[in-house]
């Protein structure tokens, strides 16, 4: 049976404005979803960045389950009410979605980035690097690249479509790149969240972090991996990217393990504080 892995994140009960997320509302949201596992669901956890309630999803349904979308909104509703009864801060803002279904591998470990901005092309410059830059993840250099999908379903094999990609990539939002037309190997909503399989034939967990390593200038901000602890929106101009790394088997979750939660990316995380003050 192939396994779906579905995130859906929404700005929901923010403290302090969009600062944070308050704890009640993660814990109604991980209630509701826990009574689906066993039944719809195989698995799932409840996790956030900034004010963003974050769902993850795994189960066999396939990838536009209406029953996996009425969940969702249950879910949502839960949360939300919670948040109500607070009188958190709340954004009026759609959710943003990613997800892939595929044939679990032998061993199947991947990453959650989450981030605080909502913008289309958010993971452009990311994917491209990850999947598209055998300087910046030299495994990929071994294989026969990959094919990426813009939100106009556009087609692109690197390495011979490498350049069209990149021009496509400046008005276009990159929303699936795969190994082949059977095997997805990332999902990116328009930003927020995004999913990619690690470990050959994919980039490996260290090459898919280590982008981050290096201080990121985007239209949105500047990027600064951070701890999930740490992933509040505080600082003018910055913007805290999460990294969550699991292994799925059998439609069941290990982890997370909070990969950017180490010294390695502390010169990124220093760039990010001393360039917020400029933009």
């Amino acid at each position: 049976m192939a396994t779906t892995i579905s995130v859906c994140a929404l700005p929901l009960g923010g403290i302090a404005g969009s600062a944070a997320i308050f704890p009640d509302v993660l814990q109604k949201a991980a209630k509701v979803l826990k009574e689906a596992e066993g039944s719809l669901l195989t698995d799932s956890l409840v996790t956030h960045v900034a004010d963003w309630l974050v769902l993850v999803m795994v189960h066999g349904q396939g990838g536009a389950s209406p029953l996996i979308t009425a969940l969702k909104d249950a879910v949502v509703a839960a949360a939300r009410d919670t948040a109500d009864k607070r009188r958190l801060f709340c954004r009026d803002i759609q959710p943003v979605m990613c997800g892939m279904t595929f044939a679990e591998r032998e061993s199947e470990p991947f990453v959650l980035f989450l981030s605080s901005a909502a913008s289309p092309a958010f993971w452009n410059k990311t994917l491209l690097s990850q999947f598209a830059n055998p300087f910046g993840t030299p495994s990929i250099a071994d294989g026969k690249g990959f094919v990426f999908c813009t939100e106009e379903a556009a087609m692109f094999q690197t390495p011979q479509d490498l350049h069209r990609l990149i021009a496509a990539a400046k008005s276009s939002a990159i929303v699936g790149v795969a190994a082949n037309a059977d095997t997805p190997v990332a999902s990116a909503g328009p930003g927020v969240v995004m999913i990619a399989r690690a470990e050959y034939p994919c980039p490996t967990t260290a090459e898919l972090c280590g982008v981050f390593a290096r201080p990121q200038l985007l239209p949105e901000g500047i990027l600064c991996p951070v701890s999930l602890c740490d992933g509040k929106t505080v600082a003018k101009g910055v913007i805290p990217v999460v990294a969550l790394g699991f292994s799925v088997a059998d439609g069941k979750l290990s982890g997370p393990m909070d990969l950017f939660d180490n010294p390695a990316f502390n010169a990124a995380r220093d760039a990010a504080g001393k360039l917020s003050g400029y933009l």
